[in-house]
This record gives C-alpha cells, sequence and structure tokens, in this order.
C-alpha cells in the first residue's frame, strides 16, 4: 500500500464529512474507503469491555476465554487480556504496535488515524516511528469520530461522539471532557449488543492507582483523569433514561469502581450469564449423519 500523503487524508475526511446520512445510521470504512454497515452484527447479544484500571488484576480474566463471550478492550488495556474487538480515540502511537499487527483483533479506529505511522520500543525502552501506518493493519475498521456529545441523541446519530473539544461544552453544559469510554460503548451498541459488562472502570487515578499496566502518570494527568471521571459520571447519569428507551444495559463489574451510576454484578455471575447459551456439554457424535436420517427416526 502507498503512503498517503496530507493532502490525500484532508479531502477523504472532507468527502466523509459531506456524504449523506447512512439510511441505516453508523457507516464503518475499509482501509480502501469501502463504506459497509456492521450494525446489529452481534445482535442481541452480550459483550465485556476491558478498560484499563488495575481492578483487571485482581479478577481471572482466562474466564473471559469461555464459549460465547466477546471482549472490547481498549488503549493498552489488550496488553492484559489480547480482546476480540478494540478501539481507540488518541494517537495510534500510544498503543503497543504489537497489538495493531494482531489478526485476531479486530480493530475500530478514527479516520482521522487511517495514514498515521505506529510506534515501535527499541532496545532501552526508546521510541521511534514504525515503517507502518494504521490503514497498513489488519482487520481495521474506520470509523467518523465527533466532538459533540448530546445525551439525547447518543445512540442514533452517524458520528461516534467521543466527549466536546475543549472550547464548547456539551448538552450537559459540560466543556471538553473526551474519552474512549463512549466510543466503545456507541460502538457496542451499533454492533447490536444489548448487555455490556464494564471491567477495570475504576474511575479513580492515584500514584499507586494507575493502570493495570506498567505506565508512569505525572500528577497534572492524574488530576485531568478524576475530573474525566467526574464528568463522565454526570453523562451517564443523564444518559440511563436513553439508553433504557434503546434497551442498552450497562452493569458494572469492576471490583472497587468509583462508578456508581450503573447496575452492578460479580465478575462471576456476568461470566456466567454471558456464556450460558454456549456452555452446554458438546457430544460430537451423530452431526456428519444426513439429515434426512434424522427426520426418519423422528417419525
Amino acid at each position: 500500500m502507498n503512503s498517503p500523503n496530507q493532502s490525500d487524508i484532508v479531502a477523504l475526511q472532507r468527502g466523509l464529512k459531506n456524504r449523506a446520512p447512512a439510511r441505516n445510521g453508523l457507516r464503518l470504512y475499509t482501509a480502501d474507503f469501502d463504506s459497509i454497515s456492521l450494525g446489529g452484527f452481534y445482535k442481541g447479544r452480550s459483550a465485556f469491555l476491558v478498560l484499563s484500571g488495575p481492578s483487571l488484576n485482581d479478577i481471572d480474566l482466562t474466564q473471559l476465554d469461555r464459549r460465547g463471550i466477546v471482549t472490547m478492550g481498549v488503549n493498552n488495556s489488550w496488553t492484559v487480556h489480547r480482546p476480540t474487538l478494540w478501539t481507540c480515540v488518541d494517537d495510534p502511537g500510544r498503543f503497543i504496535d504489537t497489538g495493531w499487527k494482531d489478526p485476531g483483533v479486530l480493530k475500530f479506529v478514527p479516520v482521522c488515524h487511517w495514514g498515521r505511522k505506529l510506534r515501535i520500543q527499541v532496545a532501552g525502552g526508546t521510541m521511534r516511528d514504525s515503517a507502518y501506518r494504521v490503514a497498513q493493519m489488519p482487520s481495521v475498521l474506520f470509523f467518523r469520530r465527533s466532538n459533540h456529545f448530546d445525551h439525547e441523541r447518543f445512540l442514533t446519530g452517524d458520528t461516534v461522539p467521543w466527549g466536546n473539544d475543549p472550547k464548547s461544552t456539551d448538552s450537559l453544559g459540560i466543556k471538553g471532557k473526551r474519552s474512549v469510554m463512549l466510543v466503545a460503548l456507541r460502538l457496542l451498541h451499533h454492533l447490536g449488543f444489548r448487555t455490556v459488562y464494564l471491567l477495570g472502570c475504576d474511575f479513580r487515578m492515584a500514584v499507586d492507582h494507575k493502570y493495570a499496566f506498567d505506565e508512569t502518570r505525572e500528577a497534572a494527568a492524574i488530576r485531568h483523569n478524576n475530573v474525566l471521571y467526574e464528568s463522565l459520571s454526570r453523562r451517564f447519569e443523564a444518559l440511563l433514561p436513553h439508553f433504557e428507551k434503546h434497551r442498552f444495559r450497562v452493569v458494572n463489574c469492576s471490583p472497587g469502581s468509583g462508578l456508581g451510576v450503573f447496575e452492578r454484578m460479580s465478575y462471576e455471575d456476568a461470566v456466567a450469564a454471558a456464556s450460558a447459551e454456549c456452555s452446554k456439554p458438546i457430544n460430537t457424535q451423530g452431526w456428519y449423519t444426513p439429515v434426512d436420517a434424522h427426520r426418519e427416526v423422528a417419525r
């Protein structure tokens, strides 16, 4: 694939922005800009949204490997658990390149990152640009990201809101405050999931309580994240009636979470519920017998 230049990327974004809204809502795009819809693809099923809080280290994540369970990761949470689906909103170079290169993870990425380079880590921990760009990675779909949060239209627009830009206020009067968690929930609803179980949703950050993986955060970044959690809590409180109207259920299964808006459930109960349809004992005998032979027996 030829490397895109900046004029190509600008023209692409302008064209997508001016495109008439899809009749069936949100559209996704391949790296070659073919437009597709995955609306309802996982119709009626449940998923685990794996965020990055250190409470992930307090549960047995191998339970998520059971049949019937789908997971969505965000940012570098894919270093703790390899998800089925994954998304981000920040610069692609912030997220470990082995995840980008994994064809077994379906990745949802803002279209503005199409031509962005990945980063790699060399000996001694030094970071440098990769030779590869996002559009060259396997299993990537692109979405149009928007900079306005409206709690009454969150699940129905043809773009994916991640909050507001720092200079404008949302439908609740909140200025700025953008988050990948908003994007993940919007995408999961679009894909047809009707129950989302939250993991790693700690909603509190301190010097000794940052992420489920090793990473440094300065005091200013910690303060910023804690303010963001407060704003997200207000948004989720306002979203509850909207979620109920669209039969979208969000359940918090994160031990010690500071997010009190959503109903709570133990991780063990959520795993049992999500895997129930596919947990029956498997008997391989008889499946290759012609169907008509079974019909004769039934008579």
